[in-house]
């Protein structure tokens, strides 16, 4: 028998799951109910790619039912990962986002197939099925038939709080009419009165905000998440993410005009490391400039604002090893790695690029781009530093050339790098 709706796959769960708009958030309070039906967010997973691991990974248990147990194993990995620093023990806060991700999206694919019957079975059917913590409201409303089209749907239609497992079935004519004769009634049942309450919520994160909720029901439930996918036009917009909506419809635009060559930052020889360092060494030495090492990552928040985790995982492919493994070349690059820290501690600019990723249903990819210009004491070599934020994960690279010589050709190399929007510009510093 399947453990939980994961293991049943169906086409219209995995749409909806499919249509949500990866947020980062500081908190669960920062999108708010109907929002949930177009958004994936993770409360306190505040940079993008932390947010699609997990999306990711919730995904694949959704299509290829792997259950909770697999993507318990993902969850800590991806933790690690990212340096992520969260509230409650690993098994709580990877069951609380499993359960309440698959569940409501196996709650709108059902309500999705039970609309587009409606003609044939016009009933539904409330059902409560939790047995281990019972919740009184949820019993007293087992076994209530009410039209498909009655509004206390709008607010009651499972799940209705965390851990919540009640479900709704959807009745003939005949069937609600053998049911109602069972009970000695005549017609389908009167919905419930709706008692509101107030509650202040997100009271420890960055959003609090004091909201009603029906009596019975825990806050942020009271909505249906079916109705809300099939009507987008009803849902409020979302809080302070309406821009980036707006944007991830369509790529950022190019900017039309590119500020002029920032002032090369000079830089001894010796910062650059010897050759033959091992390369396992210089990403130690990286990750102790943000307080970081192999085993424990760190969470440094950048120029722009963002918080990115620094962790071993930035030298590493998609399976764990270091990227140098698999192409010997890139080891030789690791001698630039302390202009690389330096672009990223203090950047010239910040670049933020949406891209179309075609290996990945054509979904919009942030990409963010860190990048420094330098020169080298006592030469003529100039060089730029790009540390960037793509779907492989961190990739950095620094080019010196000795032929970039005038101010129009550094000009022209350096706005080659330039990609998307300028979100950050190091202030020149007077004379």
């Amino acid at each position: 028998m399947p453990d939980s709706p994961a293991r049943l796959p169906f086409k219209q769960a995995i749409d909806f799951f499919r249509q949500k708009t990866q947020l980062p958030t500081s908190g669960w309070t920062d999108i708010w109910q109907e929002q949930h039906s177009h958004a994936f967010v993770v409360a306190g997973a505040a940079h993008d790619a932390l947010v699609e691991d997990f999306y990711n990974a919730v995904r694949q248990a959704q299509e290829q039912g792997t259950g909770y147990a697999a993507f318990r194993e993902q969850f800590e990995a991806i933790a690690a990962k990212h340096g992520w620093a969260y509230n409650g023990s690993p098994g709580w806060r990877s069951k609380v986002i499993y359960d309440t991700n698959v569940t409501q999206a196996y709650n709108a694919g059902r309500w999705q197939q039970m609309m587009a019957v409606k003609h044939l079975r016009p009933y539904l059917r409330y059902r409560h099925t939790s047995i281990e913590h019972p919740r009184l409201q949820h019993v007293a409303w087992d076994g209530l038939i009410l039209s498909a089209d009655d509004p206390w749907w709008d607010t009651h239609a499972p799940q209705n709080g965390w851990g919540c497992k009640c479900r709704v079935d959807s009745l003939s004519r005949l069937e609600a009419s053998r049911e109602w004769e069972k009970a000695g009634k005549t017609g389908p049942d009167d919905a419930p009165p709706i008692e509101w309450e107030e509650k202040v919520v997100g009271k420890t994160g960055s959003n609090p905000r004091t909201v009603r909720t029906p009596v019975g029901i825990d806050p942020g439930f009271a909505h249906n998440p079916g109705k809300s996918w099939l009507e987008p036009h009803t849902v409020p917009p979302l809080q302070g993410y309406d821009a980036v909506l707006q944007e991830r419809g369509t790529p950022w635009p190019t900017s039309a005009h590119k500020p002029q060559l920032p002032t090369p930052t000079r830089v001894p020889e010796r910062v650059i490391l010897p050759a033959d360092t091992p390369p396992t060494e210089a990403v130690k030495d990286f990750l102790e400039v943000f307080g970081a090492d192999l085993e424990q990552g760190a969470v440094f928040a950048d120029a722009a604002g963002s918080n990115l985790a620094i962790t071993k995982a930035l030298f590493q492919d998609g399976k764990g090893d270091f990227k140098w493994l698999a192409k010997p070349d890139k080891a030789e690059r690791m001698k630039y790695i302390n202009l690389l820290a330096m672009t990223l501690i203090e950047p010239d600019e910040i670049w933020w690029d949406w891209v179309k990723d075609q290996a990945v249903n054509g979904r919009w990819r942030l990409k963010r781009r860190y990048l420094r210009a330098f020169e080298i004491n006592g030469s003529d070599e100039f060089g730029v530093s790009i540390f960037e934020w793509g779907r492989t994960g961190w990739t950095g690279a620094t080019a010196f050339m000795t032929t970039q010589k005038t101010a129009a050709q550094r000009q022209a190399y350096f706005s080659r790098q330039r990609k998307g929007r300028l979100v950050f510009q190091k202030q020149k510093r007077g004379p």
